[in-house]
């Protein structure tokens, strides 16, 4: 029993009361009236109560732990058991003493953790009412349970769920009543809200400050448990809630300025938006559906290489939202990813390890980068996975052929790491899984062909081929941080601060290294100059060459009706120093290029000998400069010789 400056009332309720149970702890909360010496009084000669003052007022809260901190001590000194019910009365005379054996009984009968009574709050005003019922409301929120009167101090409880429950909240005015409910309903326990008790005295002390600090420590306690819950109690520290906040933010930030980019400027980020508008544009202008892209490759370029989705869905909204449905597209990809991931290993629910998975640098570089096909496949194959170990495989199979056809590589790439994982988890072979992929891969074969068909993978040396692949198997880290957090959470909470060091310092480091420039700069048109100076001439290949994130200067070209010469993959592109003039003209003459333009930014990122070999061949005859931009553009018309034509690039010895 709770007391501060209840002298009128709280000598009759005691007395009403101490017949009624067992033992008694009455916590005077620095009265300032008769309240002390009538307590000490009325318990003097009443062996089963013991009285704690306080020298100051310190709040319901604080009166409250004070009173479960000595039931803890009487617990440990084997006075109660943890099955015993344990249970918090006012002292001013609302809540009525001869009401308790009701609340036990239904406790027992119902085989509850904790009845906290249900008030008849006629007797208050409407906004009283109100804002008991937004109170209710954020409990429900917080606790994912029904609340009928959450803030109602009549409660019930065992002693064992009571007494965890303390462990992860410290409480603060009245919020020690609702943070409880919160954190019993989220640990398990069951909780039940809903008898009703009569209030014979219409009587409040709260205020829209406590009601404010209600709402805020609700949604806070069933945050601090997801944090502190797993975690040994010497680790539950500060840094373990206030980590996954800055993380939050620093993502959220990111995700809201990536938002509000029509275009984002990433590495890999030009490749959707030139598949996603031609896509559109022949669906809705052209009134066809294309298997290659006529404007890239010479037009051998494949539609779907991989990105089925999003790609198709952004290309039926493209009319309604323009590029911008793309770069929202990547923001959906990593909630869905995130999504995914909750529902495949639900450990990672805990907000620390969330925080240390989006600490991964090369999830970072996904992101920033504009690995939409990747975040997408690791998001199908989380759900996939998910499915799979739930034994639901007739849903986990499409889903799995889904991740694969979105990334053939990628898609496969997570599948064979954690069939790994089981192998080695579980010594046995994970026959199970492999009958799954069967299916999946049969699903997603037309995406595996058309990955394979790709000219970039089919002409380009194998060897460069295979060392791009492994190079993009890093990515794979992303699927491994879901593996292993969860598996290593004890020695993640015993070094948490050296962990989160190690991934932030190390993102820190790989996006200095590899800039998130993208989340700063703007796409503008980046030849107008030329291409208002040159029309596109109708049936002519061009090589556009630009920064890798600078891209959206060849999308540039492809809406003014080029046809570029090359895809977006690092492979056609060919950013590289050549052998010889010889060489160069052979490349230009195998991939049928007809006018090669380089922009200033291009020319001075890279020191590449292409310019001096441009114009080796303007000596020679074989091209002329057509375009000098006041940004350092510089343009060139081609013609090299037939005899140079070879029937792959890689018999030009570049």
């Amino acid at each position: 029993m709770p007391a501060y400056n209840e002298a009128p009332t709280i000598e009759a309720v005691l007395d009403d009361l101490y017949p009624r149970i067992d033992r008694l702890i009455i916590v005077d909360d620095g009265s300032t009236d008769a309240t002390p010496d009538i307590i000490d009084r009325w318990a003097g000669g009443r062996d089963r109560s013991t009285v704690i003052h306080f020298p100051a007022n310190h709040g319901l809260s604080a009166a409250l732990r004070a009173g479960w901190d000595e039931l803890r001590a009487m617990l440990a000194r084997g006075e109660v058991r943890p099955n015993d019910v344990a249970f918090s009365i006012d002292a001013d005379g609302q809540h009525e003493p001869g009401a308790i054996d009701g609340m036990i009984a239904h406790l027992v009968d119902h085989h509850f953790d904790c009845v906290i009574g249900s008030r008849d709050l006629s007797y208050h005003t409407g906004y009283k009412r109100f804002g008991n019922a937004v109170m209710t409301w954020i409990g429900r929120f917080a606790g994912g349970q029904r609340f009928e009167d959450i803030e109602c101090g009549y409660r019930v409880f065992r002693v064992r769920p009571l007494l965890e429950a303390q462990e992860f909240y410290r409480g603060y005015k009245y919020s020690e009543t609702v943070e409880v409910a919160v954190i019993l309903a989220r640990m398990g326990y069951r909780v039940d809200n809903a008898f009703p008790i009569d209030i014979p005295v219409a009587r409040t002390r709260t205020r829209l400050f406590d009601a404010a600090v209600d709402a805020v420590c609700m949604p806070l306690a069933w945050y601090r448990l997801a944090c502190w819950r797993v975690a040994p109690a010497g680790h539950r520290t500060s840094f373990t809630l206030w980590l996954p906040v800055a993380v939050l933010a620093v993502t959220v930030v990111a995700l809201v300025l990536m938002l509000l980019k029509p275009f984002y400027l990433g590495d890999d980020s030009a490749h959707s938006y030139a598949h996603v508008w031609y896509l559109s544009e022949s669906l809705f202008t052209r009134h066809e559906w294309p298997w290659h892209v006529a404007q890239l490759e010479n037009g051998d370029g494949v539609m779907f290489p991989y990105g089925i989705v999003p790609w198709l869905p952004d290309a039926l909204l493209h009319p309604i939202f323009g590029d911008w449905i793309v770069t929202a597209s990547m923001v959906a990809g990593v909630c869905f990813l995130v999504a995914g991931l909750l529902q495949f290993r639900t450990a990672m629910r805990n907000p620390l390890l969330l925080a240390l998975f989006f600490l991964n640098p090369l999830l970072w570089n996904g992101i920033t980068q504009f690995q939409l096909a990747t975040i997408w496949s690791f998001g199908f194959f989380f759900f996939a996975i998910a499915q799979f170990e739930r034994r639901r495989y007739v849903l986990a199979a499409p889903l799995l052929g889904f991740a694969i056809a979105v990334h053939p590589m990628m898609g496969a790439g997570a599948l064979l790491l954690f069939g790994a994982w089981e192998l080695v988890r579980t010594r046995r072979v994970p026959w199970r899984l492999v009958a799954v992929t069967i299916p999946s891969a049969i699903l997603a074969s037309p995406a595996i062909w058309l990955f394979l068909s790709t000219p970039s993978i089919r002409e380009a040396n194998h060897a460069v081929v295979a060392l791009s692949a492994l190079d993009n198997l890093r990515r794979l880290s992303i699927v491994a941080f879901a593996l292993v957090l969860p598996a290593a959470t004890p020695f993640v909470y015993r070094h948490q601060r050296a962990v989160a060091g190690g991934l932030a310092g190390a993102t820190a480091l790989l996006l200095s290294l590899l800039p998130p420039s993208g989340l700063w700069e703007r796409s503008h048109p980046r030849f107008a100059a030329y291409l208002a100076e040159h029309p596109i001439e109708a049936g002519a290949h061009y090589r556009v060459m630009v920064k890798n994130n600078h891209e959206d200067g060849m999308v540039e070209f492809m809406r003014a009706g080029a046809v570029l010469a090359n895809e977006f993959f690092t492979e056609s592109v060919h950013r590289q120093e050549f052998s010889g003039v010889d060489a160069y003209e052979c490349f230009l003459a195998t991939k049928n290029i007809d006018h090669v333009v380089l922009s200033g930014e291009y020319k001075r990122k890279f020191y590449l000998n292409e310019s001096g070999l441009l114009g080796r061949l303007v000596a020679l005859g074989d091209a002329e400069r057509e375009f000098t931009g006041a940004d350092g553009t510089l343009a060139y018309r081609v013609r090299p010789s037939p005899a140079a034509k070879r029937d792959s690039i890689s018999d030009c010895h570049l």
